[in-house]
């Protein structure tokens, strides 16, 4: 660091080693003119006050949400170690560049601060002890030793029990943990020094020791995120159900909402109980249970151990019969799952206790068993998708084309939308049949055919076994021939692609596109009719641009020879000639020359602003005639 950017106050100047993990606190903390720190009620309090006491710096700004969510955790450990007079202080050290926000933050801190307007000292501070994001908290004991510079997470997991923030100490801490987690209880996860109960969502209180002995859900949860909202619906069915049942289970909201009205808001509609709003509890339990994502289920056994860190996508995949969500239960779940896949029928998979139809777009409907033995395609997808209403058009012709061969044929769209009107929207184009909008039926069949992402089709044979879910890809590759999506038949195709292939140029020139195109393997649209395309196409290395074979190899197109490649190499891209007054730039494109009239079809300098073409051989042909472009 520069020596003026480290003074004691009695203007005097020394010289910081970064590397350095030992700091006399007058000097880190003072500057010229300046032997004080202050209190969020402007009084000054001298540098010296804090000889001998443990000291954190803390590195905050009001703009910084992690940082407006751990203060109050500081705040409450300050509090109580100060009320154990266990000799430790905290300095705010500013990132604000207001001097209203930082006073408003600051007033909220009942600890000491770097003055705003000292921003040299501020950032200086930053510098020592390389501060590369916030909150942080660096620790300085009173021999000014940095015992650490991560405290924000030991106050995170362990409050004022963190103190004096020592090696020792943390490691102690983290066997106890340990210790606490062979040991867990209900009663160790939730109940705390100041409370001892839950709340209903109409604010009873219900003592935690209820719970003992209940399988109970602690359910993590933030209504903000729609796949919170979306779980929470359905928890709240299957929660009912259980509980008409008389089983013996319970669930508490972790809720993860900053702001009180989103929380009361969200738990009102609640049926379960809940961790008071402000209970520091709730960070606790975050990273007790190393939380990463949401929503999050983890379920606690009788015995007050944790069977399950979170069965979300159970519950999602078995609804109610998931239940006490066990891994024991999963595997049951799973064997009669694999038992139902080997008796797999089309009305298995359609009819559910409250439906056995699917439904036209002019709303009327179509018994499932009139569909039995035909060959069906499950179209999962949504209007919001945007692959989803690209390959639209090319299932729509696939399926007008295979139904004019075989009426035995049927498309039925499975719909990811969010909202009714979306969904009738998207599915008034179509003319197959669907699931009705919201239909549970769609929650079943995907998971049943493990739907990770949409678009994605899924074939189903006369006999109501899956052929292939991967029937997008054939139908993008091979159009309407890869019907009806088996194994032979498509072996069968690819062998006459390959074959067709070996015969195709390896590069070409076409009018809609004024680079070589090579033959290559790859998934794209096509340029030249719109529809999707896999596996052969003839694509520009240079640019975004393909062409299906078909469309390639059509009368618009010729072979590329070794000297026609060398020519668009050595060709430069941009010129300037006296014939005309703007810049002209290469191209492969159907021109007439106008310098010597020639009709041509191949490269070309044109202009971008006007009808205005030459020959190569005429653009090059008098070296004093044109000029080379660099853009650089």
């Amino acid at each position: 660091m520069a020596e003026e950017e480290a003074t004691v106050a009695d203007g005097g100047e020394e010289d910081y080693d970064d590397d350095d993990e030992h700091h006399d606190l007058r000097s880190l903390l003072a500057s010229e003119g300046r032997d004080f720190l202050v209190r969020n009620n402007g009084d000054e309090v001298k540098i010296s006050e804090l000889e001998g006491k443990t000291v954190g710096l803390y590195f905050s700004g009001s703009w910084c949400g992690p940082c407006r969510r751990f203060t109050p955790i500081l705040v409450e450990a300050y509090t109580e170690l100060a009320s154990r007079d266990s000799n430790f202080e905290i300095v705010f050290v500013s990132s604000d560049e207001d001097e209203e926000d930082f006073s408003d933050y600051f007033s909220k801190m009942p600890w000491l601060a770097i003055p705003f307007s000292d921003d040299h000292k501020r950032d200086s501070l930053d510098g020592v002890f390389d501060v590369e994001g916030i909150p942080a908290l660096v620790i300085i004991d009173k021999n000014g030793e940095v015992l650490t510079d991560e405290a924000v997470e030991v106050v995170r997991d362990y409050g004022a029990e963190g103190y004096p923030f020592t090696a020792e100490k943390i490691k102690q801490l983290k066997e106890e943990e340990k210790v606490a987690r062979m040991n867990q209880t209900i009663k160790s996860l939730l109940v705390t020094t100041t409370r001892d109960f839950l709340l209903t969502s109409n604010f009873k209180k219900v003592p935690v020791s209820d719970l003992e002995g209940k399988i109970v859900g602690l359910y993590f949860s933030l209504s903000s995120f729609e796949a919170c909202a979306t779980f929470t619906r359905r928890l709240v069915k299957i929660y009912n159900d259980l509980k008409m049942k008389g089983e013996n289970f319970e669930i508490v909201l972790v809720s993860l909402e900053e702001d009180e009205s989103s929380f009361m808001d969200d738990f009102e509609d609640m049926p379960w109980l809940g961790i008071p709003f402000k209970d520091k509890l709730k960070e606790k339990l975050v990273r007790y249970f190393e939380l990463e994502d949401l929503p999050t289920l983890v379920v606690i056994g009788t015995d007050g151990k944790t069977v399950n860190v979170n069965a979300v996508e159970l519950v999602e995949d078995y609804g109610v019969e998931a239940y006490p969500f066990t891994s024991k239960k999963l595997k049951e779940l799973e064997k009669k799952e694999e038992a139902r896949i080997e008796s797999q029928t089309l009305e298995s998979l359609l009819i559910s206790e409250e439906r056995d139809f699917v439904i036209k777009n002019d709303g009327s409907k179509v018994s499932v068993s009139d569909l039995v033995g035909k060959n069906i395609l499950f179209y999962f997808s949504a209007n919001w998708c945007p692959p989803c209403r690209a390959f639209l058009p090319n299932l729509i012709e696939v399926y007008n084309e295979i139904k004019e061969k075989d009426d035995a044929f049927e498309i039925i769209f499975i719909s990811s939308d969010e909202d009714e009107e979306s969904f009738l929207d998207y599915f008034l184009n179509m003319p197959w049949l669907a699931l009705p909008f919201s239909d549970e039926r769609k929650r079943f069949l995907t998971r049943v055919f493990k739907i990770s992402g949409i678009p994605s089709c899924v074939a189903i044979n006369r006999a109501g076994k899956t052929v292939t879910k991967e029937a997008r890809s054939l139908i993008m590759e091979h159009g309407a021939n890869a019907y009806p999506f088996t194994e032979e038949s498509i072996r069968q195709l690819k062998a006459e692609m390959e074959e067709k292939a070996k015969h195709w140029p390896e590069k070409i020139r076409h009018k809609e596109h004024s680079h070589v195109l090579w033959k290559g393997r790859r998934e794209y649209i096509c340029d030249g009719c719109g529809k999707s395309g896999r596996y052969w196409s003839f694509y520009c290395k240079k640019c975004d641009f393909d062409l299906h074979p078909d469309c390639a190899l059509n009368a618009d197109h010729d072979k590329v020879d070794s000297e026609d490649e060398k020519d668009e190499v050595e060709l430069p891209m941009k010129i300037k000639h006296m014939l005309h007054k703007h810049t002209l730039v290469k191209a492969w494109r159907h021109y007439q020359c106008d310098a010597c009239g020639v009709i041509k079809h191949g490269w070309s300098y044109f202009c971008e602003e006007c009808d205005f073409d030459l020959h190569p051989e005429c653009a090059f042909g008098n070296e004093t005639t044109f000029k080379v472009i660099d853009d650089k």
